[in-house]
């Protein structure tokens, strides 16, 4: 069961107090008749500018801010590092998850991902979650994510269930942001791609260009 974040809930009350504090002034202090509509106005900017900071705040995470991370805030990390690399991404429900903490689409592919936010090294219990919630949403492909390292049972069960894993190194060119660089042969972006031999680095730019990089 996924556990909510107390950094998340200072944040909502304090939203709240400023929220309510706003409103009783312009209860007190303005026209009664307009308050609706302006305490709306301001509930919203409020909550895009926390939104926008915390996503900010996400995307520049550094390891040893993503070594303290819960579950969730791992997940969430995630689901903002998927989106740059051009992913329709959403998170699966806090509980009852089916084996799934995030769901991937792109280029018509369907791919769940299990976020493993750990300090040991991750066992097959992981590739287990994860290939068998590939039937439950219906997914062509399943993914592993952990900021620690996987057993050599788990790497062997991953490449017969075709899963692909992503470890500590990878976490790091994410935090490089190697995979929002740009194209060294036209300037172009480049942007996660998959082929008929897996996954791997392209130019957002193709067909008209058609620089690669292994992952």
């Amino acid at each position: 069961m996924k556990r909510r974040l107390n950094k998340i809930q200072k944040m909502q009350r304090f939203i709240i107090f400023l929220y309510l504090i706003i409103f009783i002034y312009f209860y007190i202090y303005q026209n009664q008749k307009s308050l609706p509509i302006v305490a709306l106005i301001l509930f919203i900017l409020i909550y895009v500018a926390f939104k926008k900071r915390r996503i900010e705040k996400l995307r520049n995470a550094t390891f040893n801010e993503i070594d303290i991370m819960s579950g969730e805030e791992f997940e969430e990390y995630l689901q903002v590092k998927f989106k740059d690399l051009g992913y329709k991404c959403k998170l699966t429900p806090r509980t009852a998850d089916y084996g799934a903490d995030l769901i991937l689409k792109k280029f018509r592919v369907k791919k769940v991902v299990q976020a493993k936010r750990w300090k040991s090294i991750v066992g097959v219990e992981a590739i287990q979650q994860v290939v068998a919630s590939m039937r439950y949403y219906k997914a062509t492909e399943a993914m592993v994510v952990t900021n620690s390292y996987y057993s050599d049972n788990a790497k062997k069960l991953a490449m017969v269930n075709n899963v692909v894993l992503w470890d500590r190194r990878d976490i790091d060119k994410l935090i490089k942001e190697k995979y929002d660089s740009q194209c060294p042969s036209c300037g172009g972006k480049l942007v996660f791609r998959n082929g008929p031999y897996g996954e791997f680095i392209g130019c957002s730019n193709y067909p008209k260009c058609t620089y690669k990089e292994k992952i």
